[in-house]
């Protein structure tokens, strides 16, 4: 993961509040985009706008849709990168 941008990567998802809580919680298991909305206090496009961001850093994914909602997933590289956040916080 180092020799492909993760300096560059770790730094565009810490440059966003919203970006790291977000794929801090997807870290936890699937959320759709409303139920993170409702968890940060945040309008669903800009949760959206957020994912879209992520997914196309391949750090989250979607998981399951159905007709009335699609959830998200922390991919393994999106896994790692928040352990490193969290390794380096302590």
């Amino acid at each position: 993961m180092r020799g492909d941008g993760y300096g560059r990567i770790a730094s565009y998802v810490s440059g966003s509040e919203v970006r790291s809580k977000i794929l801090l919680d997807l870290t936890r298991g699937p959320k759709t985009t409303t139920e993170l909305a409702s968890t940060h206090g945040k309008h669903v496009s800009h949760v959206s706008r957020a994912l879209a961001e992520l997914q196309a850093e391949g750090l989250v994914e979607p998981y399951l849709t159905s007709a009335r909602s699609r959830y998200y997933r922390a991919t393994d590289r999106g896994v790692s990168l928040s352990y490193q956040f969290l390794k380096l916080a302590k």
